[in-house]
């Protein structure tokens, strides 16, 4: 078959989703002719980044990278590139037949639009891959929050997901949140989560080392720094317990409150340090050398997401707290399968008490951290999901997780 994969970024962009739909593309060429739609790096974990070829074939992936500016400057460079996307993806369909043309949500809305437009106009497959849920999640954000201009995207993105076969979403929260839609009833939805990237690509670093027998605690967040997480509770957390010396948190990432809430922790003098955006294989080698990892998000956002460093916490043998919904499958299924504990979204003293209590008794370490790799082999290992990507590729029911 011919596939055509559109997504903004791609490796050796260092987000998680850049490398995840690089091992997804790298899958499929083996059977497929896949080509990927994306553009030059982004994500710049070091101020100088090689401008790649625009044309590339890495593992039998034929890879188109256009020059997209960066959309930290403004709402209209967003759009200014979304438009980009979709006239390559125009030219693509129309000067080659593709069995299959797959888009994420990234970027929003009108990346899959384009997407599911032009495989109505050529007659093809379109699968719609949905990382997070828009509009849904900018009305969370307030990108979205005039309501003319939500009903637009949405009526924008029901149709997409109406044609598309299947839409994939990352959990059963999500897919609810589809069904729940005007015309969610009529879509074909299947469940696929993300996996680990690769340790090819981070010099295989898989290999988790001994526990910490010592009564401390070290804490690890690794992601965006954003709007949706909810950090501000994990700081005022730290800043309740700021005494206890023998708990630290570490914050690897960017993103757009990360000064913010590096300025209160120096002003409070917490226990809390702030490393940049990493490569993955120094962000894995600093959750290996972590007891735990951190999961936020700030209220329903669970059910527009699934937040990828979980898979990247429990491959290195990493329990994690979760500050998200007792409701949410993130929750439910970190409980049944014992590989986590729960705190109150909110509540900086329920939370701050809980690294006290995990800090003051290591009896968990050990049993959790077999608990973690056990569940990333039986859920989240590239194995098992990829696995999955191959039935979507022959069009079989992948209506479960």
């Amino acid at each position: 078959m011919k596939i055509l994969f559109v997504h903004r970024y791609f490796w050796p962009d260092i987000s998680p989703c850049s490398l995840i739909v690089y091992e997804i593309s790298k899958f499929l060429a083996k059977k497929h002719s896949v080509e990927v739609l994306s553009s030059q790096p982004s994500y710049r974990y070091k101020k100088k980044f090689k401008k790649l070829p625009s044309v590339e074939i890495l593992h039998k992936v034929f890879i188109r990278r256009l020059n997209l500016p960066t959309e930290t400057t403004g709402f209209f460079w967003r759009i200014f590139n979304a438009f980009h996307l979709g006239i390559w993806i125009f030219l693509k369909c129309i000067t080659k037949k593709y069995d299959i043309i797959i888009a994420t949500t990234i970027p929003p809305i009108l990346g899959g639009f384009f997407s599911a437009l032009l495989a109505k106009l050529t007659n093809t497959r379109f699968v719609y891959y949905c990382m997070d849920l828009h509009p849904e999640t900018g009305r969370v954000s307030g990108d979205f929050k005039n309501p003319i201009l939500y009903n637009l995207l949405l009526k924008l993105d029901n149709w997409s997901c109406k044609l598309a076969n299947p839409v994939l979403v990352h959990s059963r929260d999500m897919k609810n949140t589809l069904l729940a839609r005007p015309s969610g009833k009529k879509y074909k939805i299947g469940i696929i989560n993300n996996f680990a990237p690769a340790s090819s690509l981070s010099n295989k670093n898989t290999r988790v080392g001994s526990y910490d027998k010592k009564k401390n605690l070290k804490i690890i967040y690794a992601g965006n720094i954003g709007r949706f997480q909810g950090l501000e509770t994990v700081i005022d957390a730290m800043n309740y317990i700021k005494l206890r010396k023998d708990i630290k948190l570490t914050v690897v990432g960017d993103g757009s409150l990360r000064s913010k809430l590096i300025q209160k922790s120096k002003k409070n003098r917490l226990n809390i340090r702030f490393i940049e955006r990493q490569s993955l294989s120094v962000t894995k080698n600093l959750i290996k050398k972590s007891d735990i990892g951190l999961v936020s998000l700030i209220p329903e956002m669970y059910k527009y997401s699934y937040p990828s460093k979980i898979m990247t916490y429990l491959e290195q043998g990493k329990p994690f707290i979760s500050l998200v919904e007792k409701k949410s499958e993130i929750t439910k299924k970190m409980q049944l399968q014992n590989y986590g504990f729960l705190g109150e979204v909110n509540n900086y003293q329920n939370v701050g008490e809980l690294f006290i209590k995990l800090a003051d008794n290591v009896n968990w370490k050990n049993i959790m951290r077999h608990k973690a790799l056990y569940a990333f082999k039986k859920n989240f290992s590239a194995n098992v999901i990829l696995k999955k990507w191959s039935k979507v590729i022959e069009n079989k029911n992948i209506l479960l997780s």
